[in-house]
């Protein structure tokens, strides 16, 4: 590690925010609108392909851009906030965000159109990473808690609410709203951010600057692979050359990366900070826990649309009681973490999802939103409870690492940019792995379960035969032609969605299965505190 002054580099100052409040605000808004971003332009995706005029393919890029660039910012973001502070990053970032928000729906062509969502996910990109640091950094001890409340809700509350919002702005609006609505709230965030985070001192002249081109290297290899892991099923993975170069080109950069770190190491980077057995553990839990999101956030969905044939507005109505359920729970969650292990909060929320999950294991397709309400009400509060556990618990292991050692006592602010830098990583990959790896389960678990429906009418084809000879008579007798081509269409349909019901079932229970692993793994972590009462002792 360099001995380059820490505080001279954008170390926080022991001042804190005359208005925390606002803080807690630019927390909650500045994560919502980076998730609810990508999560409502994927909902939306097919109405803004239509207006736009765009093939499937091109399409398909729009949100794979978007999310590219949150993975690149993710790391890349250590390197701005540790240079210029987290305020001066965030306010450059909510003016970029805006404009290039707004100018979206304008864009003349395809390639403009990528180019601003590129654009928009840097800036937005900035927003996870740096209000976790305020968290950290800058926020009272007294309203910590509700610092980590409006961290989680911004993921909760954001990816349940898409639905209902697209509907909204794409039946009474227009698909432009999609974008505009962030161009809206992003000077209400800088406002936020002005009032609420803390400044901190630019670089003092005459010192090293730290290398940036490791970091580069590091940032545009993982975009790459996201990028791959994000088109990969689409393009029938390794059968397409875009696929197999996006992946080579993504581990290549990683590699450069490593050499370069090697050979120049980057002050910013505190990876020693990482290699400690509970934030090795908690970075698996949080790695797991986008799985199970999945549940509210593309299972649910994805039945009632694929299966019940409905429209977001009616997906968006179940899930809008979830997303509001979530936002009572979280604060109620929140004012407990004071005095109630963070790891019994963090166990419970996963075993309420794991038994959730179990029960929905048994989905018929008969099943509406009316039968999904208990579910995924269960779903929410368990998802409620687990992201508060867990989130509390990194914060508590950094603290505990020594790294902060008090409100405002900053003893290591590179270990905490990189600290927090490195979970946002995690976060978005686990998202996009556990997203990839159940519509491929899906997707393979539906052909199979088709394949087995098939055998099973072929092996008792004279029943199926005197079955269709009676539906073909009472055609008959209704005044109707029998047409037996139609009625094996609706044979093979009734196949094929009854497959899918029981590859949605099968998904429900891996994630079911999953939960016990994750419960394992919490209870191998050793936390040194396990309640923010304990900080203040």
């Amino acid at each position: 590690m360099s001995k380059m002054p820490q505080r001279a580099l954008g170390g926080t100052s022991n001042v804190f925010s005359t208005s925390p409040f606002w803080g807690v605000l630019a927390v909650l808004l500045g994560g919502s609108l980076s998730t609810l971003n990508g999560r409502l332009l994927s909902v939306a995706l097919p109405d803004v392909r239509g207006a736009l005029h765009l093939s499937v393919d091109e399409a398909a890029w729009i949100s794979a851009a978007y999310n590219m660039a949150l993975m690149f910012i993710a790391v890349f973001s250590v390197y701005l906030g540790g240079v210029l502070g987290a305020r001066r990053v965030l306010l450059a970032s909510c003016a970029v965000y805006g404009f290039a928000s707004f100018l979206i729906p304008f864009a003349p062509n395809f390639n403009a159109l990528i180019a601003l969502q590129v654009i928009a996910g840097i800036a937005s990109g900035t927003f996870y990473p740096l209000t976790l640091s305020f968290i950290l950094l800058s926020l009272p001890i007294r309203i910590a808690q509700w610092g980590l409340a409006g961290y989680s809700l911004a993921i909760l509350f954001s990816v349940n609410i898409a639905s209902a919002a697209a509907a909204w702005y794409l039946n009474v609006l227009s698909w432009r709203w999609t974008f505009w609505c962030f161009a809206a709230f992003a000077p209400v965030m800088a406002v936020f951010v002005y009032y609420g985070i803390p400044r901190q001192p630019l670089p003092k002249g005459g010192q090293a600057s730290p290398n940036w081109r490791g970091l580069l290297y590091w940032s545009l290899g993982l975009a790459t692979i996201f990028g791959a892991l994000d088109q990969g099923e689409r393009l029938h993975w390794f059968t397409s050359p875009t696929y197999a170069a996006m992946l080579a080109a993504g581990i290549f950069l990683l590699l450069v990366s490593f050499v370069r770190r090697k050979l120049d190491p980057n002050p910013l980077i505190d990876v020693p900070f990482l290699r400690d057995r509970n934030t090795f553990l908690l970075a698996i839990i949080l790695f797991s826990f986008r799985l199970f999101i999945l549940a509210s956030a593309l299972l649910i969905p994805q039945f009632l649309a694929g299966v019940a044939g409905l429209r977001n507005e009616q997906i968006g109505q179940l899930l809008s009681i979830v997303a509001l359920l979530q936002f009572g729970t979280a604060w109620l969650v929140a004012h407990s973490l004071r005095t109630v292990n963070s790891r019994i909060i963090l166990a419970a929320g996963f075993l309420v999802i794991g038994l959730t999950a179990f029960l929905c294991s048994h989905i018929t397709s008969v099943w509406t939103p009316r039968h999904f309400i208990p579910f995924a009400i269960l779903f929410g509060v368990g998802e409620s409870l687990a992201m508060l556990g867990l989130v509390s618990s990194i914060v508590l292991q950094v603290i505990s690492s020594g790294a902060v050692s008090g409100p405002g006592k900053v003893a290591k602010p590179f270990s905490v940019l990189t600290f927090s830098s490195f979970f946002h990583t995690v976060r978005i990959m686990g998202g996009e792995i556990a997203t990839v790896l159940m519509i491929h389960l899906l997707s393979e678990r539906t052909k199979f379960h088709a394949n087995v429906l098939a055998q099973g009418v072929n092996l008792n084809r004279p029943f199926v035969q005197k079955l269709l000879s009676k539906a073909m008579a009472v055609s008959g007798h209704l005044g109707r032609s029998p047409n037996p081509k139609f009625i094996g269409y609706a044979l093979g349909l009734t196949l094929r969605q009854q497959a899918s019901v029981m590859a949605y079932a099968d998904g429900f229970t891996v994630m079911a299965w999953a939960c016990i692993a994750v419960l394992v793994l919490i209870a191998s972590v050793r936390l040194r505190m396990t309640t923010l009462e304990e900080l203040q002792q």
